[in-house]
């Protein structure tokens, strides 16, 4: 048949096949939206199910990924639908002002297929005997007119995919072959809407626990009366107890309630307190061994937390692997935790500082049975901690005492005997050369006494204090804490003056 010729009687049948085109259009709509709206909760609600799982796990670095994902992921189909939408109506637009051109395409597409049979209820497109390649409901298909040679023009509905449908144009010369067909299962249909129903259940099912999981959660508090402090969505403990009532002579400490097991901090001498989320002992994690013995608990290496209004925090490892930090910013009130390694095995010492402009150093040392020289690994931050990154380590041959950096860039590591010095943020330690008297002698300070910090005084001077026995007169076997200053960078370090004595008991 002449494709012209056709378009041309087609132009007669205009508004038919403009209204079945539009029905066509708008039920592609709603099954675009039922699609968007069901993937969207289901994505949504299995991502908040497998995060609740996650962030209840010790030792998750970052649970947040899956919600996040989810979120991305939901959005993108989101931003899909939409433009799906746009692209929709800009086709009803153009089909009512090319309209012809539209005939063209439902002609080429008549014409691939010119081979039609049919049964009790459909009609067979095929390109060429025995494949059959298109079915259309006889319910669905309409008659448009009939040619001056006396074929039959039809417009039918191509199902595409899951639903989605598109006009198929087809002629009919003559009465189609009769074939026998296996009955359409109308079972894949209801396979479809029980597929989405499906889904959509398991995606509200996913958000309802979601949801049940942060109540239970909460009543679970009140209700659990088990040793084993219950958890929080992030992973942290929950208060159990009641705060301490009682007032403590420094205006910011930290206590440890022997009843509860639970930690509670003050910064106004013990007037309010607040509920520290983390048990004692991912506080402790790892060493906490003297030679006299285990430091009892309620005893804490300096440095390893600092509590105040408006910046506290804590090193801890709920694992003795993952070494995590606790940031408060409103008197702990809320908290919020971060990574800083994921493998953080025999940790010795730890410690934090932090600068004005928001820097700081972490640093925590390897310490092996075997071997006494340790695996010193220092982090960095520049958000106050919400985010650390490796930035060196090094080996130091002696078990070590104390770090100290005066700037993220200069520091300083102590042993018993040695001192060393860093100007490049530990990429590289030389040993400092430090003049001792001839009546002193190295001795070092005890680990868990106050270490002291080396302190830049003014442009060009350094100084620390340095623990030294007493070789001779009255005061020999005494340990004192010696002023010692240096004016280049911590290169060479220079006796000053001998300060106050060190008690054992301190």
């Amino acid at each position: 048949m002449d494709q012209e010729l056709l378009i041309i009687e087609l132009l007669s049948a205009a508004e038919p096949i403009y209204v079945q085109a539009q029905k066509n259009r708008h039920k592609n709509l709603i099954f675009a939206f039922l699609y968007s709206v069901v993937v969207c909760v289901l994505v949504f609600g299995l991502g908040s199910f497998i995060y609740q799982r996650l962030r209840w796990q010790d030792g998750v670095a970052d649970s947040n990924y899956w919600l996040q994902s989810s979120a991305v992921l939901g959005i993108l189909i989101a931003a899909l639908a939409g433009l799906f939408f746009s692209v929709n109506a800009i086709q009803g637009i153009i089909l009512r002002r090319s309209f012809q051109r539209f005939l063209v395409r439902c002609v080429q597409k008549a014409e691939k297929y010119p081979i039609v049979f049919q049964d009790a209820d459909s009609y067979y497109l095929a390109e060429q005997l025995e494949k059959k390649k298109i079915r259309l409901s006889k319910e669905e298909c309409i008659e448009l007119l009939t040619t001056l040679d006396d074929a039959k023009v039809y417009l039918g509905n191509r199902q595409v995919f899951l639903g989605f449908s598109s006009l198929q144009l087809f002629v009919l010369t003559e009465e189609p072959t009769s074939i026998t067909m296996p009955a359409p299962k109308s079972s894949k249909i209801n396979r479809k809407w029980l597929i989405l129903l499906l889904c959509l259940v398991l995606g509200l099912a996913g958000i309802f626990a979601n949801r049940h999981q942060n109540n239970s959660s909460e009543d679970t508090v009140s209700t659990i009366s088990s040793s084993e402090a219950p958890r929080s969505s992030t992973g942290l403990l929950m208060q159990q107890g009641t705060p301490p009532n009682k007032q403590v002579n420094q205006a910011n400490y930290l206590d440890f309630n022997n009843e509860t097991n639970e930690l509670y901090m003050t910064t106004d001498s013990g007037t309010s307190w607040s509920f520290v989320p983390l048990k004692a002992e991912w506080l402790r994690s790892g060493s906490y061994l003297l030679t006299s013995g285990e430091i009892p608990m309620g005893y804490w290496m300096d440095k390893t937390y600092d509590v105040s209004q408006d910046f506290s925090w804590f090193i801890y490892s709920q694992n003795e692997k993952a070494l995590n930090f606790l940031i408060s910013n409103d008197n702990g009130k809320t908290w919020q935790k971060s990574l800083v390694s994921e493998n953080a095995q025999w940790i010795r010492y730890r410690k934090a500082q932090f600068f004005a402009d928001g820097s700081g150093v972490l640093v925590y040392s390897n310490a092996s049975p075997e071997v006494s020289s340790e695996g010193l690994e220092i982090y960095q931050t520049n958000d106050h901690g919400k985010t650390w990154s490796r930035s060196n380590g090094t080996t130091i041959s002696q078990p070590i005492q104390n770090v100290s950096f005066v700037n993220p860039t200069l520091g300083f590591v102590s042993t018993r005997e040695k001192l060393y010095y860093t100007n490049n943020s530990g990429s590289s330690f030389k040993e400092a050369v430090v003049t001792i008297p001839a009546d002193y002698q190295t001795g070092g300070l005890d680990l868990f006494q106050s270490p002291n910090e080396v302190t830049q005084v003014t442009a060009n001077q350094l100084e620390t204090k340095l623990y030294l026995l007493k070789m001779s007169g009255i005061d020999q076997g005494k340990m004192f804490a010696c002023l010692y200053r240096s004016s280049d960078n911590g290169e060479t370090w220079q006796f000053a003056e001998q300060l106050s004595e060190v008690k054992s008991t301190e």
